[in-house]
């Protein structure tokens, strides 16, 4: 479950953007190189690579990937709205190694929904045992609810992105946040399909308007739809809707070209 990888911290883009900064320099790192040339403490120096690689940004070698080649050139803060919603979609996304972070997104942020921080802990602690066999302890279950939240609350995590708000004392609501840039969706779209659905060129529109893909974005139906007839008429899918089922037709699937569009 990865339950401990965070090591009890949120994610925190100051701390990843430094984490970028050397990898750009020395692909490959080692946690040695980042003692030596970032302010980063012992724990975050663990954590945050950890971070790094679940949010898109560095492969299993510390080498960036493609979006974190883009980061790093063109928007070095990750302060954009469209690398924050790929970060969380990297956290989020159901064949990420995060699968805790996958399933209290997809459980809990449901536009016009409330809950508390007791909630999210009891629930995370049928989720973890029905799928480990284990009782973990609630402390260390506790502490994953804790940064869980933080990175959505804090303005050095995702807060940016209006995800959810607390509105009293450990109790959160979860508004109708802004919808994802076209583009920021389209290489969403061409990741999962690579992982869910490999060289089909033609899947079902239900497929995708369910949590664990339009679900990621806080979407329904009608709002995913919406941004697939962007991508239609920017040329990266078909759609078929005469007939149902509806079909969704891939013609570019280049994670690179989505980039570009995103950021150029």
């Amino acid at each position: 479950m990865n339950l401990t990888f965070h090591r009890t911290f949120s994610f925190s883009r100051s701390s990843v953007m430094k984490v970028l900064d050397i990898a750009q320099k020395n692909p490959g790192f080692k946690q040695s190189d980042l003692a030596a040339n970032t302010d980063l403490g012992t724990i975050y120096q663990e954590a945050m690579p950890r971070y790094a690689k679940r949010a898109g940004l560095l492969d299993e070698k510390n080498q960036l990937t493609s979006f974190g080649r883009f980061v790093t050139e063109f928007d070095p803060y990750l302060e954009k709205m469209g690398t924050q919603w790929l970060l969380h979609y990297h956290l989020s996304a159901p064949h990420r190694p995060t699968v805790f972070w996958h399933y209290l997104v997809t459980r809990w942020f449901i536009p016009g929904n409330t809950f508390t921080a007791k909630q999210l802990l009891e629930d995370l602690m049928i989720f973890l045992q029905h799928n480990t066999g284990k009782t973990l302890s609630s402390r260390s279950v506790r502490s994953t609810v804790t940064i869980f939240i933080g990175t959505y609350l804090k303005s050095d995590g995702l807060k940016r992105l209006g995800l959810i708000e607390e509105f009293e004392k450990d109790t959160y609501r979860v508004p109708q946040s802004p919808r994802p840039p076209t583009w920021a969706l389209g290489y969403a779209l061409a990741d999962y399909w690579q992982a869910h659905y490999g060289e089909r060129l033609t899947v079902n529109l239900d497929d995708l308007t369910g949590k664990n893909f339009a679900g990621l974005f806080l979407l329904g139906e009608e709002g995913l739809t919406e941004l697939l007839i962007e991508l239609k008429q920017e040329g990266m899918i078909d759609l078929h809707r005469i007939a149902s089922p509806y079909q969704v037709v891939l013609l570019q699937s280049s994670l690179e070209l989505a980039l570009e569009r995103l950021y150029k």
